[in-house]
């Protein structure tokens, strides 16, 4: 590596990275001013008036966060030419939208939601399953949070070539989110979203053309690691096809319910606006996840041997490469790794908005405020509680455990067994004797985390291939369906009714 380039990258980058900040700060007080009232609502659905091109963006950066970024390209050095799966995962994605996302949004506008649990309240109003629920977001968003946060020090400690330590990338990113989050909310997180979804497409397109004139063009790569890495280009077995298929169903029901993606949904114009942004959102994966998976292949040219933590930062790796290696792919490079971080810092102040929303709103008093100190107090102590989580996960941060797809893989296997409730229950009202009923779902929701749960703390992670959380919903489904078949052939359909 040319050490006086690589120098200068990462001053440049630094550089760049300031002026980016500063701008988010800018976007930060623009938010402020077009703030419509001191509300909840307001500051974490932007007064629900998001447009189709805001809201298309801001989804792609809510799916592509720095799992896709730094966790997909490190699975792909890990797993080898397998992961290529990776890119109907994301199609899957928005597939699992269409599940329930357009009866949601009309139940969203009837019932003023903000939360996804203010849905389960107002469909089932039962206080276990509206408890239960909370705790899996809460858990999820934790979890999602501290990810980005890791990813965030993998890529500024990559991308400086440790010039700038992990810790600092951390501590760093946590205090610029937390500073035009708390500024300007939705708007400003949604604004910035924007901004990085278009540096970011446009960067990866010009840094895949550029490894494919430096490195190897997609067929080339494949034959280099036949031959340093033989084991990482075999076909797969029976049990990495059934992974496939388990991580699909892991993404495809799971990604969707994402509480930060839910929120967006209720925040969409309408809803010809929301079913035009899912019908474009459906093609993206095409290009952007096929980008970060081909950095990955790449990266097992370049850099054989990395340990799994060292993996995580191959996207970083091959970025200083190619830009200390080619004189044209100098400015791409730096473009690309400004987004990367931007990236990031957009999944996590999503995270960070939703999780104290929640935490203002699912965990207190279901009155909704009605005076105007009311709802400004209740702003307020969603400000405080963004200040105190970003505080914890930023320490918990500093000393990673696992991998970023460790990490991914924990949330979704909990955050699954949601997916009854939103799928099934979006289907029927309240009063509707026939719908799936809160004892339906609760009692397929105790099976799901129960299997999965059971099968994680005895060693089981896998099932021949299939992840716990993957055979735990399947089961929680077959229990949702069984609870209703049994209560509507023993019960009267008045008692079921009034049973509600």
């Amino acid at each position: 590596m040319n050490d006086p380039t690589a120098a200068a990258l990462s001053r440049d980058f630094l550089v760049s990275c300031a002026a980016y900040v500063a701008l988010l700060i800018i976007i930060g007080l623009w938010a402020r001013r077009a703030r419509r009232a001191s509300t909840l609502t307001d500051h974490v659905l932007a007064g629900r008036d998001i447009g189709l091109g805001v809201l298309l963006l801001t989804l792609f950066a809510t799916q592509y966060s720095g799992n896709s970024l730094s966790g997909f390209p490190g699975q792909t050095y890990r797993q080898g030419l397998a992961y290529f799966m990776s890119v109907p995962f994301m199609v899957g994605i928005v597939a699992g939208y269409l599940l329930f996302v357009p009866r949601l949004f009309a139940r969203s506008r009837a019932g003023r939601y903000i939360t996804p649990n203010d849905f389960l309240q107002d469909r089932f109003a039962h206080r276990a399953l509206h408890y239960i629920a909370a705790a899996i977001f809460i858990f999820t968003l934790c979890n999602f949070l501290l990810a980005q946060l890791m990813a965030l020090g993998h890529a500024v400690a990559g991308l400086t070539d440790h010039r700038i330590p992990y810790a600092a990338g951390v501590l760093g990113g946590a205090a610029v989110i937390l500073i035009y989050e708390l500024l300007g909310g939705m708007r400003a997180v949604a604004w910035t979203d924007a901004l990085q979804g278009l540096s970011l497409a446009v960067g990866l397109a010009v840094i895949v053309l550029l490894l494919v004139i430096n490195v190897g063009t997609p067929g080339e790569v494949v034959s280099r690691i036949q031959q340093i890495a033989p084991e990482k280009a075999a076909t797969p077995d029976l049990s990495t096809c059934l992974t496939w298929l388990s991580t699909f169903m892991l993404l495809s029901l799971g990604g969707p319910l994402y509480p930060q993606a839910i929120q967006r949904i209720y925040a969409a114009r309408s809803a010809r606006t929301l079913r035009r942004a899912l019908a474009i959102m459906a093609f993206l994966p095409l290009f952007a996840v096929t980008a970060v998976v081909f950095m990955g292949a790449v990266g097992i040219v370049l850099f054989p041997g990395l340990d799994p933590a060292e993996s995580d930062q191959i996207t970083f790796r091959v970025l200083g490469y190619l830009a200390t290696s080619d004189p044209r792919a100098y400015v791409p490079t730096l473009i690309v790794m400004v987004a990367v971080i931007a990236a990031i810092m957009s999944t996590a102040d999503s995270c960070l908005l939703s999780l104290s929303s929640i935490l203002t709103r699912d965990l207190g008093r279901r009155r909704e405020p009605i005076s105007g100190r009311e709802l400004r107090g209740q702003l307020r102590r969603a400000s405080w509680i963004s200040v105190s989580v970003m505080v914890v996960l930023a320490t918990l941060a500093l000393t990673p455990i696992t991998t970023l797809w460790g990490l991914l893989v924990v949330k979704f296997e909990v955050l699954i067994q949601l997916s009854p409730a939103f799928v099934l229950g979006s289907a029927g009202a309240r009063d509707d004797s026939r719908a799936f009923s809160h004892r339906d779902i609760l009692s397929g929701r105790g099976v799901g985390l129960g299997c999965s749960a059971v099968a994680i703390v005895t060693g089981h992670k896998r099932l021949h291939g299939f992840h716990a959380g993957s055979a735990g919903v399947l089961l929680n489904y077959a229990s949702v369906l069984v609870s209703r078949w049994v209560r509507l052939r023993t019960t009267p359909e008045s008692a079921v009714a009034t049973s509600r």
